[in-house]
């Protein structure tokens, strides 16, 4: 099936959380896994050695934030997830999603998960996000 076919089966579903995406030192990693394993709902944590990013629902974030030290944080995020279940040898499929949000000047990260892809949009794109993507022929329907 090609990418095309994909992206008419995908139902673009927002979180209504606002989320925060923040990196922290490496030296707290195991709070950030400590955070992340006792946050309820949808949270990531991406440990790459030199740093931790951690993407938690903006509430949790302002609380456990006294806990580290120096973090980046950026806020007002959303989590729009893409439920396809796509299978990982596609291709081509995140490449047409970004391509169509790109054209619209929406910018977004991905994070890929085992049987779904989300994205990461400003609170304030969402809509025009959300928009871009049944344009660009997703499914309607968000829950």
């Amino acid at each position: 099936m090609d990418a095309a076919a994909f992206l008419a089966r995908t139902r673009p579903v927002p979180h209504s959380d606002r989320f925060a995406m923040v990196a922290v030192r490496p030296s707290e990693r195991e709070m950030a896994m400590r955070i992340a394993a006792s946050t309820v709902g949808f949270c990531a944590v991406l440990d790459v050695g030199h740093e931790i990013t951690l993407l938690l629902p903006q509430e949790r974030w302002l609380q456990v934030q006294p806990v580290f030290m120096d973090p980046a944080a950026t806020l007002d995020f959303r989590v729009v997830t893409l439920e396809s279940n796509v299978p990982l040898e596609q291709v081509g499929y995140i490449a047409a999603v970004t391509e169509a949000l790109a054209r619209a000047d929406v910018p977004v990260a991905v994070l890929s998960a085992f049987s779904c892809d989300h994205l990461l949009v400003r609170d304030a794109d969402l809509g025009r996000c959300l928009s871009v993507l049944q344009r660009a022929g997703a499914a309607a329907g968000q829950k």
